[in-house]
């Protein structure tokens, strides 16, 4: 039997009692489980490219320029994806497009195997990326409207914790694959799993597209629902916390410049950066599970706050520290237990306030600005770097993170809800 979601988010996919609920709660649970795993498939792959990219310098006689390219457009593409999910999810039913696009991706990767140049690889790597692009808007929609406010904290930041453990997996595995089999066929390697899971998806995942598309019309045009993104007071504050803790977010600028930091100003040997950036990832996997069951409990607003106050002390810490591994190495796990789960409860704020399939509109210009903003502010830091210091870089992220945290703070009060949803305010 399929898992059969329905859009109202309070029902949590089932709407009778006893066991129609608990086998709801069950189908929820392996919907989440699908999402999670192909989330950690896509995240194995972006751990892998940095490690197969000295061997494309090297087989295709490359300079490190052309892997920038790579990078840029390849990103480039996948995040402007991330835009037309709004539009897509109205006329296909989300779960098609969450396991067509892990087969899409899977293929893609497998295909990318067989690149001979950088123009081939650049093109399969950016048909992999669209192939992805519905995992974080519609798999964290999807989720949203499967599980009830007083849990989809958990469920979203369960989704991004699989996603962390890819990135956590992949560089021992694919390492390990590189030296034995090369890195094209170690890529091609990686592209198997996402067929599995995409045919999983497809055969197990069920939602009702038809009382999905009779809500979408019923609240406005795709135009009307945009404008109230960026309307609303509540969802612009939220959407600019988002741009502004991208300053210190996690995998995209804390662990770059934090293992840039250790092995080039402090020291550290490759052994000692490598148990330091371990201990970090851990905290990825662990922190954005208790963040979110936190959020339940507690509320949102109230959560990001504590959270973002934790990033900015963390990232102070780890300066104090200076190569004193009695204090870095006890440090590290809390501190990735924090920064890695702002980000996961942020987004379930922003399920929490946007309702029904304007909730799929709003993730789309979330994750697009995201994916934009990331990029913007890897190069800022490096500037700071560069022209100042590793550690006026630091105390930048770290006033990115009390600027989140102040722009949270002005969310307050219900959020409008959709005709007989359940008026529960998880700020």
């Amino acid at each position: 039997m399929g898992t059969d979601i329905g859009t109202d988010p309070s029902t949590g996919g089932s709407s009778g009692p006893g066991g129609s609920r608990r086998s709801g709660l069950r189908r929820a649970g392996l919907t989440l489980a699908l999402l999670a795993l192909s989330h950690a498939v896509v995240h194995a792959q972006s751990a892998l490219l940095p490690l197969a990219y000295p061997y494309v310098l090297k087989e295709f006689s490359l300079q490190a320029s052309d892997v920038g390219l790579l990078i840029a457009v390849t990103s480039a593409v996948g995040g402007l994806m991330q835009l037309s999910y709004g539009f897509l999810t109205r006329r296909v039913a989300r779960p098609v497009l969450l396991g067509a696009g892990q087969i899409v991706f899977g293929a893609f990767l497998m295909v990318a195997g067989l690149s001979h140049n950088l123009w081939q690889l650049i093109s399969t790597i950016s048909g992999a990326r669209i192939g992805s692009s519905p995992q974080h808007p519609v798999g964290n929609a999807l989720l949203s409207d499967l599980y009830p406010p007083e849990r989809r904290g958990f469920a979203i930041s369960a989704h991004i914790s699989g996603g962390n453990v890819g990135t956590l997996i992949a560089p021992i595995a694919g390492l390990a694959l590189i030296h034995a089999v090369g890195w094209q066929a170690t890529i091609a390697i990686f592209g198997a799993p996402a067929l599995v899971v995409g045919a999983a998806i497809l055969l197990t995942v069920r939602e009702d597209h038809g009382a999905y598309q009779r809500a979408a019309s019923a609240s406005g045009s795709l135009r009307e629902q945009f404008r109230t993104v960026f309307a609303r007071g509540d969802l612009r504050a939220i959407l600019a916390a988002s741009l502004v803790a991208a300053g210190g977010r996690g995998l995209d600028i804390v662990a770059p410049f934090m293992l840039l930091y250790l092995q080039g100003p402090l020291g550290f040997s490759e052994a000692t950066t490598a148990l330091l950036y371990t201990l970090l990832l851990v905290g990825a996997i662990v922190g954005p599970l208790l963040a979110g069951l936190l959020s339940d409990r507690y509320g949102r607003r109230r959560t990001l706050i504590v959270y973002y106050a934790l990033c900015a002390a963390g990232v102070l810490a780890f300066l104090a520290s200076g190569s004193n591994l009695a204090l870095l190495i006890p440090l590290m796990l809390p501190f990735g237990t924090a920064v890695f789960s702002e980000s996961p409860v942020l987004q379930a704020f922003l399920a929490d306030r946007a309702t029904g399939p304007l909730r799929d509109v709003a993730f789309s210009v979330y994750f697009t600005a995201a994916f934009g903003i990331g990029a913007a502010w890897a190069w800022v830091i490096g500037q700071i770097v560069q022209h100042a210091s590793y550690p006026a870089a630091f105390s930048v992220m770290a006033a990115s993170y009390l600027a989140a945290a102040f722009l949270v703070s002005l969310v307050r009060g219900p959020a409008p809800r959709l005709s007989g949803e359940a008026n529960l305010d998880r700020a």
